[in-house]
């Protein structure tokens, strides 16, 4: 471990540098949540492995060493989120109402875009962005098996947004030196420097600035990265207060939370805290800077495209077509009217992927099957979690079928997996290919 960052640390930490140090030694912890959109999950999880956090709504600690919560069919269907306990921390510090608009500006892999945007009603928006286009891939597929309707999944760099003046709360956890995941992550340690804090912070200081302008007057931004330096975290704040007039808003201290180097902020460490280490600060936007109409997007789906879907939705669910359709190269989205058009943003993901229109077929996504109910669908199959049948499925094997022809949804003890298509008596696997075990 680099010297230079051992005598920062006793310079910061004091009489506790020996604990924090001892406490790198130790294992990890694991935590996760609950999504709030699925009913009476935690009937479901096995109580003997799991003990409740403190103060963060839906989420729970774990013990990962003899409860693979990561392999459970559950977790395939999106009942839970599986992220670090402070991490899990800072999107529970936002004041979330249904019709806000929200946009994670470094989102990947997801943890706080799917907190926040299950908060959300259709009358809301979340905005999800990440630089990486591997890792926005991934932001899709977790927003995808969360089963949200709402969410817009971009890749891109964040200062190229256009927005003015538009969201309500952004996320902002920031690119970082790291020095929170020391516990868990060696290459952090290995490619620690205090160039790469001076390099980090730069980078910071240029999000910070385009939040800002797309921040409304009297919107939040939750700060957060997982790291000690101040140059990092205090001094951002002092940036947000002193240069661009934000107001702080004082984080309750919770269980695990210790006062940060400026009254009112947080830091989370791991010889105090069930996590590894985390800053967060809450920040109001106090003055009205300029604004711009954003233009919505349209509807722009063929009419034999809306044929085709149509069709499908008549011949095998029981729900009425989404009114609002958009479709980029035959891939099929449900959108709400209050989408921004955002050109020159690479979009993944466009709200509800519905599936794609083929030569005269339309063939469903699993974005669609994720946020299904039983009485949605013409036909199922509802299988338990420990069923050879799921154990099947998820491997992509066909199973043996008794309904009629066409298209219906696996169940797993009441909570949708995926479509399949039967004939014959054979329930032909959709499960992505990528997603198999």
């Amino acid at each position: 471990m680099d010297k230079l960052f051992t005598e920062r640390m006793k310079n910061l930490l004091k009489e506790d540098f020996d604990d924090f140090m001892t406490s790198l030694q130790q294992d990890e912890r694991k935590g996760f949540y609950l999504n709030p959109q699925k009913k009476d999950v935690i009937s479901h999880l096995d109580e003997r492995y799991i003990t409740k956090h403190p103060y963060i709504p839906y989420g729970y600690y774990y013990d990962h060493q003899n409860y693979a919560l990561g392999k459970s069919p559950y977790f395939h269907c999106g009942l839970y989120y599986i992220q670090e306990p402070s991490a899990m921390s800072v999107a529970s510090c936002l004041d979330i109402k249904k019709n806000d608009y929200i946009l994670d500006m470094c989102g990947a892999p997801g943890g706080k875009t799917c907190y926040a945007a299950s908060m959300l009603s259709t009358e809301g928006l979340m905005i999800a962005n990440d630089i990486s286009s591997l890792r926005a891939g991934i932001l899709a597929g977790n927003v995808e098996r969360f089963g949200l309707k709402n969410t817009i999944v971009t890749n891109c760099d964040p200062l190229k947004f256009h927005f003015q003046s538009f969201f309500d709360k952004i996320i902002l956890d920031a690119p970082c030196s790291g020095e929170g995941m020391f516990r868990k992550d060696p290459e952090a340690i290995r490619t620690w420097s205090i160039q790469k804090v001076k390099e980090c912070a730069y980078i910071q200081r240029k999000l910070i600035d385009k939040a800002y302008t797309m921040l409304k007057k009297d919107g939040f931004l939750i700060y957060s990265t997982c790291t000690y330096s101040s140059e990092e975290n205090e001094q951002q704040v002092d940036y947000m207060i002193n240069e661009l007039k934000m107001e702080l808003i004082p984080i309750e201290k919770k269980e695990g939370m210790s006062d940060g180097l400026i009254k009112g902020t947080i830091r989370m460490y791991p010889h105090i805290n069930k996590g590894e280490g985390q800053f967060i600060a809450l920040l109001k936007k106090t003055e009205e800077t300029s604004s711009a109409k954003e233009k919505i997007l349209k509807p722009n789906i063929t009419k034999e495209q809306e044929r085709l879907v149509r069709a499908f939705y008549s011949q095998n669910l029981n729900i009425p077509v989404p009114d609002y359709l958009y479709q980029s190269n035959n891939h099929i989205y449900a959108i709400t009217d209050h989408f921004p058009v955002m050109e020159k943003i690479k979009i993944v993901k466009n709200g509800l992927y519905l599936g794609e229109c083929k030569k005269g077929r339309f063939e469903p996504g699993l974005a669609l099957a994720l946020t299904l109910e039983k009485d949605d669908v013409k036909r199922y199959y509802d299988f338990s979690k420990d069923s050879q049948e799921i154990k099947d499925y998820l491997k992509g094997l066909t199973l043996k079928g008794h309904q009629e022809k066409g298209y219906g949804v696996i169940f797993v003890d009441g909570y949708p997996l995926s479509f399949y298509k039967e004939s014959n008596q054979q329930v032909k696997n959709l499960y992505p290919k990528g997603l198999r075990r």
